[in-house]
């Protein structure tokens, strides 16, 4: 269990046992269902690079089973709703009833790590940098159009990162979610408040999955490790 205090002496960044349980702390399911999502998406990016030479299409492979991954598990929760016609068609985002939501982005090197301080490999879009900005309570940038002002208005209260760095071969990803202290308005993240750091996923990582068994005559349920 590790936890790396900030000048204050409070957590700021937690890895291993500690980001399991502040992570369910806060969102209020397992961290598991991250990282299964990941390992998932880690094995169809490795089966999608086998057929294409790009490395765009393992990388965009990787993305999307990730995406639909976490969201699908998240959708089925009591008081969350992943569905993609809540995002307004923009980026995709997880939501719950008190306004926390969970985001989607591609972070650096440093990503997953408890050194350094990961950046976005990318500038958000518009409708969340100006999300972002609300969330950190950072006096919001002029907008160039009402509907931008009107999607933020609606967007939640506290918007949190799911950060992920693949690496080029496909077999791990650094993985943590964070909340992001500021932002710029280019879109470059000015500090993080807390990072739940989850460290490297392993494409071979085992899973665990949970289902009834026709096998099984008692009340018990059977649990599944897979490494396929």
């Amino acid at each position: 269990m590790s936890v790396q205090p900030d000048f204050a002496d409070n957590p700021r960044i937690l890895t291993a046992d500690s980001a399991s349980m502040e992570f369910f702390r806060i969102f209020g399911f397992s961290a598991d269902k991250l990282k299964e999502a990941a390992i998932r998406a880690l094995r169809s990016a490795r089966e999608t690079d086998d057929m294409h030479s790009q490395l765009s299409a393992a990388g965009s492979s990787f993305y999307h089973s990730l995406v639909s991954e976490v969201r699908a598990e998240i959708d089925i929760l009591d008081d969350w709703s992943a569905n993609r016609s809540d995002d307004n068609k923009t980026s995709p985002r997880a939501h719950r009833a008190d306004g926390l939501a969970l985001a989607f982005a591609q972070g650096t090197a440093a990503t997953g790590r408890s050194t350094g301080s990961p950046q976005l490999r990318k500038k958000p879009g518009t409708v969340t940098l100006l999300e972002l900005q609300r969330s950190t309570s950072q006096d919001p940038q002029q907008m160039e159009f009402e509907r931008f002002s009107e999607a933020v208005e609606e967007r939640p209260q506290t918007l949190w990162l799911l950060l992920f760095h693949r690496s080029t071969d496909n077999e791990s990803v650094g993985l943590e979610v964070s909340l992001p202290l500021g932002v710029s308005d280019d879109g470059k993240i000015l500090g993080w408040d807390k990072r739940i750091v989850f460290g490297e996923i392993g494409a071979n990582d085992q899973i665990m999955e949970v289902r009834d068994d026709e096998r099984n005559t008692s009340d018990d349920v059977a649990v599944t490790i897979s490494a396929r």
